[in-house]
């Protein structure tokens, strides 16, 4: 299970520049991957060619935004001597964010689903702090834990679930994800204060 804390950790180790609302929901579900320990093989259009990663390559987040409306990330893992090789997709309709994310070493596995309403967990206001960005972000976490990451990892749902959040969110059969009025608040140390938010007549930098 992916922890807040962590997800927010890497947003915050890693720096990303977020052009829209959908830029930063897209690379918060990228962290709470590589909080799980999934290492990052390909981003953007390398992580949709037709091929497997190499063993042992990493390699950094240049061009994960640089796509129409929809994000790739390409990830291995190995567990238990098993290794798995995943593909997350997000695609951009209206104000929600489709993600789908599949194991390519499992072929015969059915692609996990979730629909979010960037705007349920992302603020457009400006700010120099990344944790200002994100709104109900243990919420957030919690649905990938649940939708994604369980899924692919084999472990059980209820497992999953973090049970100090609390939340009126629910997934339906097809998916969809819907919050109304998430209760939690998660408290982070001061500080970190980065390159947060661009858009085409503002872009925030901190010296």
């Amino acid at each position: 299970m992916v922890t807040a804390e962590a997800a927010m950790a890497v947003v915050r180790a890693t720096r990303p520049v977020f052009i829209s609302a959908h830029d930063g929901i897209a690379f918060a579900a990228n962290a709470a991957f590589l909080a799980d320990g999934y290492s990052l093989c390909a981003a953007g259009p390398a992580a949709l060619m037709d091929r497997l990663p190499a063993d042992e390559v990493e390699v950094g987040f240049e061009g994960w935004n640089s796509m129409y409306n929809c994000y790739a990330f390409l990830y291995s893992k190995e567990e238990e001597g098993k290794k798995k090789c995943i593909l997350m997709e997000c695609l951009r309709i209206a104000d929600f964010l489709a993600i789908n994310a599949r194991d390519l070493e499992a072929r015969h596995k059915k692609p996990c689903n979730v629909h979010i309403n960037v705007k349920d967990f992302f603020s457009e206001e400006q700010t120099r702090k990344y944790k200002d960005l994100y709104k109900n972000f243990p919420d957030f976490i919690n649905i990938l834990n649940l939708s994604l990451l369980a899924e692919l990892n084999g472990k059980d749902a209820a497992a999953a679930q973090n049970p100090n959040v609390e939340s009126s969110s629910s997934i339906n059969s097809s998916g969809n994800v819907t919050c109304e009025n998430p209760s939690t608040r998660i408290t982070e140390p001061a500080g970190s204060e980065y390159v947060l938010w661009e858009n085409r007549s503002i872009r925030m930098i901190e010296p």
